[in-house]
C-alpha cells in the first residue's frame, strides 16, 4: 500500500490496521462516520498476519482462578465474551464474503507429561461448565487426533476453529477500503491531544490531524504516543516456521482431523496443517530478533522434532516471527478515556477476540455508548512497578516457566 497524505480532520482515526483497527473502521464506516486509519506499516504487518490462524472462545484465567479475582457470576461474564467473538467472527466472515478458509477443525491439547493431564481434564470440565462441548482424549486414543506419541493423553474441543490470517486480514482491508474510510500506510503517530472539541493526532514529520474520537488499536506495538498504554502491554516474542512441501499422506497422519494442535507446557508450541494440506507449521515462544529471523530457527526445529518426531530432519522453508501482547493479568482490556478508546492484551487469542472488540470500539465511537459497554470495561488494567513498555523480565520469566514445564 502506497503512503499517502493523510487528511486534516476526521470524524473517527483509527491507530493501528490490524484486526482491532479494521473490524473499527468497518464499523464506524458504515455507521456513516468519515474514517481515517493510519498504520506504521501497512494492514496486517504486525500480530494480525503473523499468527496462526486458530479461534477459540478461549481467555487465559479458567474459571476457578478468575472466580476467586472477581467472584463467579463475573467470571462467567467475562469468559462469555469469548463466545460473542467468536459468533460475531463467523457472522462477519459470511456476510462480508471473506475467503479466508475459515474451517470447524477443532483444536487438540497434549499432556506433556502424565501429570499434566490431571490439568487439562479440571479446565475441560470448566469448559463444559461454560458450554463447550469437549473429549477427553486417552493416550491410546490420541493418533486419531494428533499423529504423534509425544503426549499421554489429552483434550479435544471440537468446535474450535481456524482460518488463514492473511488472507483474512486481507479481506477486511478490501471490505473497510469499500465503505469509503481511507488507510494511510507508512505513518506513525507520535502524540494524542485530547481537549474539549476533540482529539489531536500527531504524526511523525509535524503533520497532524483533528479528530472527533480515537481508537487506539496497537497492541503489542504500543508505544510512547500513548504512555499509560505502553506500561500496560507486555510484548511477547512469538515465532512461526513452515516446513518445507511435504507428502499429503505424512500431513495428513499428523493431523488427522486437520485439527490445531498444542502441548500443555506453558512455553506453548502449536502446529497445524497449511490450508493446502502441503506442509506444517509449527509455532511457540522462543527468542526473535528484527532483522535476523535465523536465530530462532534451530529452536523451533527442536520444538517441532519434539512434537512431531516423524519430522526429524524436515526441513522449514519459511520462518517469521512478531510480538503478541500480553498483559499482568492475562485478560484482554477494552475502555475508554474520554474521546479516545482502546483494546488490547489479547494475550495470544486474539484471531476473534481483537475482531470483535474492535467492533465493539467502531460503534462506540459511532454513538451507540451503552449498548457497546462489555463486562471487561471498567476493569482494572495493571502494569508493575519500574515497567515503562520495555519487558526486562521476560527471560526470568521463561525460564522459570520452562522449568515448571519440566519438573513442575
Amino acid at each position: 500500500m502506497p503512503a499517502t497524505d493523510p487528511p486534516k480532520s476526521a470524524d473517527l482515526v483509527v491507530v493501528g490496521a490490524g484486526y482491532t483497527g479494521l473490524n473499527a473502521a468497518l464499523a464506524a464506516a458504515k455507521a456513516g462516520l468519515d474514517v481515517v486509519v493510519l498504520d506504521r506499516e501497512h494492514p496486517g504487518s504486525a500480530a494480525s498476519g503473523r499468527n496462526g490462524g486458530h479461534i477459540s472462545t478461549s481467555m487465559k484465567p479458567g474459571l476457578a482462578e478468575l472466580s476467586a479475582r472477581i467472584g463467579e457470576t463475573q467470571a462467567r461474564q467475562v469468559l462469555g465474551i469469548g463466545f460473542s467473538a467468536v459468533r460475531y467472527l463467523n457472522q462477519l466472515i459470511a456476510q462480508e464474503g471473506i475467503d479466508c478458509h475459515l474451517e470447524t477443525c477443532g483444536h487438540f491439547t497434549g499432556a506433556h507429561k502424565p501429570s499434566a493431564m490431571t490439568g487439562l481434564a479440571a479446565w475441560a470440565e470448566e469448559q463444559q461448565s461454560l458450554g463447550n462441548p469437549v473429549e477427553l482424549v486417552r493416550k491410546q486414543d490420541q493418533r486419531s487426533y494428533c499423529g504423534t506419541d509425544h503426549f499421554h493423553g489429552g483434550v479435544f474441543m471440537p468446535a474450535w476453529q481456524s482460518l488463514h490470517p492473511g488472507r483474512y486480514v486481507a479481506g477486511l482491508t478490501e471490505r473497510v477500503m469499500a465503505t469509503g474510510a481511507r488507510i494511510h500506510g507508512a505513518q506513525e503517530v507520535v502524540s494524542l491531544a485530547q481537549s474539549a472539541s476533540g482529539v489531536q493526532v500527531g504524526l511523525a514529520g509535524g503533520a497532524a490531524i483533528r479528530a472527533r474520537s480515537v481508537i487506539v488499536a496497537t497492541n503489542a506495538q504500543t508505544g510512547p504516543a500513548t504512555p499509560r498504554l505502553r506500561r500496560q502491554i507486555i510484548p511477547i516474542a512469538s515465532v512461526q516456521i513452515a516446513t518445507e512441501a511435504l507428502d499429503k499422506a505424512l500431513v495428513a497422519e499428523l493431523h488427522p482431523r486437520r485439527a490445531m494442535s498444542y502441548d500443555s507446557r506453558r512455553l506453548v508450541t502449536y502446529t497445524r496443517p497449511s490450508p493446502d494440506g502441503t506442509r506444517v507449521l509449527v509455532g511457540s515462544r522462543v527468542r526473535f530478533r528484527p532483522g535476523d529471523p535465523e536465530a530462532s530457527r534451530h529452536k523451533m526445529h527442536a520444538r517441532m522434532e519434539r512434537f512431531f518426531p516423524e519430522l526429524r530432519g524436515v526441513r522449514s522453508q519459511y520462518l517469521w516471527g512478531g510480538l503478541v501482547g500480553y498483559t499482568f493479568d492475562h485478560l484482554p482490556h477494552i475502555g475508554s478515556d474520554g474521546a479516545v478508546h482502546h483494546a488490547m492484551g489479547y494475550c495470544g487469542t486474539g484471531v476473534a477476540m481483537a475482531s470483535y472488540f474492535g467492533n465493539v470500539l467502531g460503534r462506540r465511537a459511532a454513538g451507540e455508548g451503552n449498548e457497546t459497554l462489555t463486562p471487561l470495561d471498567g476493569m482494572p488494567f495493571a502494569s508493575a512497578p519500574f515497567y515503562r513498555g520495555r519487558p526486562w523480565f521476560l527471560p526470568f520469566a521463561f525460564a522459570w516457566y520452562a522449568f515448571k514445564d519440566r519438573f513442575g
